[in-house]
């Protein structure tokens, strides 16, 4: 009789174990936090780093992310923060972007190539623009975050982009 109780113990035992494991699968993922990209971007902004945030909201502003960014202020996003110079001569730039749908994600990705090629390609004809363009752009996607980094301290700034995201 202690055997028949004991065996029936330990199959309820069993039993109870293996339906909490499955209830752990149907748990709901964490939301990752959300990131603010202007307190990140305003780390940097310092004439030896990144020039300041570009006013896409006025109508000059509007035109210089449009000539240097083509499509990006078609693309619905929930941040878009260019840190742009309106003279070739700059050394360093940074767009720092969230958009609201994923499946923009590489149509941003294909816009800031765009931007390094043309820079490469007679976007820039200071040999040590051209140089910082060519050795120091980086584009970095984290989730429907997109940045490109243009800078000697580029390592730096993609390594703590990426921070964001740990």
């Amino acid at each position: 009789m202690l055997k028949k109780i004991l065996t029936l113990a330990m199959a309820a035992a069993l039993a109870v174990s293996m339906v909490a494991c499955g209830n752990t699968a149907s748990k709901p993922t964490a939301t990752p936090k959300p990131v603010d990209l202007a307190a990140f971007g305003e780390q940097y902004v310092t004439a030896e780093q990144m020039p300041a945030l570009l006013d896409s909201e006025n109508e000059m502003g509007k035109q210089i992310l449009d000539m240097n960014y083509a499509g990006l202020s078609d693309i619905d996003t929930q941040q878009c923060l260019p840190y742009v110079s309106m003279m070739s001569v700059n050394n360093s730039e940074m767009v720092l972007v969230q958009v609201k749908n994923a499946d923009d994600v590489s149509k941003v990705k294909d816009i800031f190539q765009a931007r390094i090629d043309n820079m490469l390609n007679g976007g820039t004809f200071y040999p040590e623009t051209i140089e910082i363009w060519q050795n120091n752009a980086q584009i970095v996607e984290n989730g429907n975050y997109v940045a490109l980094v243009v800078s000697t301290d580029k390592d730096a700034i993609v390594e703590a982009f990426n921070g964001l995201f740990a």
